[in-house]
């Protein structure tokens, strides 16, 4: 199996050196490894330059003019990937992602035991070795496109999936040309999501058990939803989706409902006192831009701004 590899970083550049690593000692190495930089502000080129990679002849670095956000990233990589004609899959990954050493050696594995399938992911870890379930999913509802996470008594064996995130996942270009690049005007959030949708109208996906890769993030177990300046992608980008996908001619309907609900949770809440007018805020542009199909960064909305 020939393969490259895309990295998306911003402002993670230790993380990002340790993925960088993790490709470089894969049992089955990249052909290449592609590091889109969005515009990184915590001295990353230079770090990659004392470290030497910036020489490492597998590495090609680019570094764009203003951040585009993980969509627009990926966007970028997909499409720099496929200016190489010497690759049959490209793998997609975040800069806090570190593959185990023998993951491409599995996927490898993998592509002659289901020869049917062009697209592949691994099993998400957090950094204790317990199972990240949220990156791996199931539709089980068609109308909405509800989804269920794998749970992790299903990771005895190889599954098929419906949705993955860009943790690493591995794709026939083959399947890439066919369906084009990421949706950028996303900017962050669903990205993901919508592309495995585009995947699996040519092709199922299979999760490799024995594929590990380690997501660098931290443990989330407060049930309590937090509202930051990404919630309005989160709300805005997953009802572009779903209204785009779903053949339901009631999903607009069923969004307006669930907007309401959202309203009252909110002010019923006694967890969100003192936040309410800027989380209902949220819910507000997030549900009105969704159903309109607006796209694309939000001035009210963008990284680092204070709600």
């Amino acid at each position: 199996m020939i393969y490259s590899s895309v990295i998306v970083t911003y402002n993670r550049k230790e993380k990002l050196i340790e993925a960088i690593d993790s490709l470089l000692n894969q049992t089955l190495q990249p052909r290449r490894i592609i590091i889109i930089d969005n515009n990184s502000s915590d001295g990353t080129p230079n770090l990659l330059e004392n470290k030497g990679i910036l020489k490492n002849d597998k590495v090609n670095y680019i570094r764009l003019d203003k951040n585009l956000g993980g969509s627009g990233g990926f966007y970028e990589g997909v499409k720099e990937a496929l200016n190489y004609d010497d690759d049959e899959y490209i793998s997609l990954s975040d800069d806090d992602a570190i593959f185990d050493k023998h993951y491409f050696e599995y996927i490898e594995k993998a592509t002659s035991k289901y020869p049917g399938y062009k697209a592949f992911s691994g099993t998400v870890k957090y950094e204790d070795g317990s199972i990240q379930t949220t990156h791996r999913r199931k539709i089980v509802n068609k109308k909405i496109l509800k989804e269920r996470d794998i749970s992790t008594n299903e990771y005895t064996h190889d599954f098929d999936i419906d949705t993955f995130s860009f943790v690493g996942c591995v794709i026939s270009k083959e399947i890439l040309k066919k369906i084009g690049l990421p949706k950028k005007e996303y900017f962050i959030f669903y990205d993901d999501t919508e592309y495995s949708l585009r995947i699996r109208q040519y092709t199922k996906i299979k999760n490799v058990v024995n594929a590990v890769i380690i997501h660098k993030t931290v443990k989330n177990n407060n049930s309590k939803i937090e509202f930051t300046w990404k919630s309005y992608y989160g709300i805005r980008n997953q009802i572009n989706m779903k209204c785009s996908y779903s053949d339901w001619k009631y999903i607009k309907y069923f969004f307006i409902l669930k907007k309401y609900k959202e309203y009252i949770d909110i002010i019923l809440n006694k967890d969100y006192a003192g936040m309410k007018k800027k989380y209902l805020r949220i819910i507000y542009y997030g549900y009105r831009d969704g159903l309109a199909g607006k796209t694309g960064k939000c001035g009210l909305y963008l990284p680092g701004k204070e709600l």
